[in-house]
């Protein structure tokens, strides 16, 4: 449980790294669709991966 609790860290840590780039340094609107289906994407691995995880656990 330890792991699970460094890598939902390293997730929140990221996700408030990536809020807070995006107020300091405004993008438009092209960029913020680019980076919006790259995030989802990045998002959706991510869960994949997480599941994975739980999975091999029980």
């Amino acid at each position: 449980m330890k792991n699970l609790g460094f890598i939902g860290g390293m997730i929140a840590g990221a996700v408030v790294g990536s809020a807070i780039t995006m107020f300091i340094d405004p993008i438009s609107d092209k960029q913020k669709r680019k980076m919006y289906k790259t995030s989802n994407h990045m998002f959706k691995t991510m869960g994949s991966v997480i599941d994975a995880m739980m999975m091999t656990k029980h």
